[in-house]
């Protein structure tokens, strides 16, 4: 146990250094921080907060709280969270990916997981490591499929509905990623042995998550808790054509078979060795989405043990379903381009421990011999490879966060209380270690900025006398000199620190915390 820690906190520190090459910060993952603050100090509820679907309440946000607390609001956890959420998921993983396996071939489908996920590309990389990227979501649905395997109405029955429950309060792609499939996966197995009973406890799995969810929601909410406003916009239908399309381009992206993300640098005989794992993810998947298919329309038994047998088929058909589900949140709700690939990077995290489970069943099949011999030689060589490349981006410096140098300024000013665009606000604050306060705003229909009414707090203006507005080029939702000069008149003093300008006023001026 305490060698698989060690291994586990190795794991943690080496996804940490990857993060912060390839993730210097930002708003979003910054706000989850001050959310966490919040609940640290006792309002769990978030009561006054104005909060999108994707709230990560239930998830990064106890997390969020709990490191707080320990160590106070610190730069670090932007990329401290993202390094512990991919090491659970490579741990989850490896764990679903060798269940129903012993020996050589659980080894093999662990090993896999680990290979494809703890070593990914340094495009898939980019997006796993930053953030927020619904990884622990993916985490959660990992936990719900391995304890509804067994089909059976026990305690790992109530615990995969609590995990789809704390999904879905936390996440709404919960729906995609752990709900649908378990559904899904009820279903299938109710096809393949043409007994209604095979996938009831499933199907009954996904509506209790959904009921419960609903109910606690509707309580929280008479409680005081925050407020749910829609966060992200649902692509047009000519856009979900050009993102059905963009599917295979940008996954091939993502798994290696192209360079067509920044490489960050990794040398080209690395980067390609990377083929070799989306080899094997697409053919481990195709043949599982085969398996279902074949399964469904012959409603056969399989050769082994019933019981074990109906265990592998359930984790297997709720990962393909899983992995189906990620590329249909791609098509629906990618509507920026290359940044949308990041509702693709759950699909990248179900199709490796897919693959895993699929390497498993392979290895049982394989006489023990110089063919096993040979695969092991392989894959390690291959794995080798992939952590050279990770090694690789460690290697290179540790990007410039703006906010930093712009906190730095702010502090020399004595300039300590302020709002801001979006971007700039939440993420100067976290910088800052708390010391600057920069709060959101945006403008309204009519020119004038208010308060920003998502992702924010009714304490963070209620009652505050700022000195300052902050804002980037180019201009985010309105927040700009015109704007603010038409809001609280002619500033004192306009600066420009980097891509950052900066508007102080001679007396403070306020920010309606409850706007109309």
């Amino acid at each position: 146990m305490v060698r698989v820690l060690l291994a586990v906190a190795g794991l943690v520190l080496t996804l940490y250094a990857v993060s912060t090459r390839v993730y210097i910060g930002g708003s979003d993952r910054a706000t989850a921080i001050l959310e966490g603050q919040a609940v640290g100090s006792g309002n769990v509820l978030l009561h006054g907060w104005i909060l999108t679907h994707d709230s990560f309440w239930t998830i990064d946000a106890f997390f969020y709280a709990l490191a707080v607390r320990v160590g106070g609001l610190r730069p670090g956890l932007l990329n401290l969270e993202p390094a512990l959420a991919v090491a659970i998921a490579v741990v989850g993983g490896a764990f679903v990916a060798s269940r129903g396996h012993r020996g050589g071939a659980a080894m093999a489908a662990a090993a896999t997981v680990v290979a494809l996920l703890a070593f990914p590309t340094h495009a898939m990389a980019s997006f796993l490591l930053g953030g927020p990227d619904h990884v622990s979501t993916a985490v959660l649905a990992f936990f719900a499929f391995a304890g509804l395997r067994r089909g059976r109405f026990d305690w790992r029955w109530a615990a995969a509905v609590a995990a789809l429950t704390f999904g879905m309060l936390a996440d709404l792609l919960m729906v995609a990623y752990g709900i649908a499939p378990v559904f899904g996966a009820g279903i299938v197995s109710m096809l393949r042995k043409r007994e209604w009973r095979a996938g009831i406890a499933a199907v009954a799995a996904s509506a209790a998550a959904v009921i419960v969810s609903e109910l606690v929601s509707w309580f929280a909410l008479a409680m005081g808790a925050f407020k749910s406003v829609d966060g992200v916009s649902v692509a047009t239908l000519a856009q979900m054509v050009v993102n059905a399309r963009h599917v295979l381009s940008y996954g091939a992206g993502l798994v290696g078979f192209t360079h067509q993300f920044d490489t960050g640098g990794v040398p080209v005989v690395l980067q390609d060795v990377h083929v070799v794992g989306a080899l094997l993810i697409v053919a481990c998947a195709s043949a599982a989405v085969v398996n279902l298919v074949r399964g469904v329309v012959r409603g056969r038994r399989e050769a082994f043990g019933p019981q074990m047998g109906a265990e592998r088929r359930w984790l297997d058909d709720a990962l393909v379903i899983a992995m189906l589900g990620s590329v249909a949140t791609f098509v629906v709700l990618a509507v920026n381009g290359v940044p949308g690939a990041r509702y693709l990077v759950a699909t990248v995290v179900f199709a490796s421990v897919l693959s895993g489970r699929i390497v498993a069943q392979a290895w049982q099949r394989l006489r023990p011999g110089r063919a096993a011999r040979a695969m092991c030689v392989v894959g390690v060589a291959v794995a080798l490879c992939f952590a050279a490349g990770l090694g690789y981006t460690i290697a290179q410096p540790v990007p410039v966060q703006s906010a930093t140098t712009l906190a730095t300024w702010l502090e020399v000013h004595h300039l300590r209380n302020g709002v801001g665009g979006y971007w700039a606000s939440s993420i100067t604050t976290v910088e800052s270690r708390g010391a600057i306060t920069v709060r959101p705003v945006w403008a309204n229909p009519d020119g004038k900025l208010g308060r920003y009414m998502k992702l924010s707090s009714a304490s963070w203006y209620a009652g505050q006398h700022f000195q300052f507005l902050v804002y980037e080029t180019p201009v985010y939702q309105g927040v700009d000199t015109v704007s603010a000069t038409k809001t609280w008149g002619r500033p004192a003093h306009i600066y420009v620190v980097g891509d950052y300008h900066v508007l102080v006023w001679p007396v403070g001026f306020g920010v309606a915390a409850r706007p109309p």
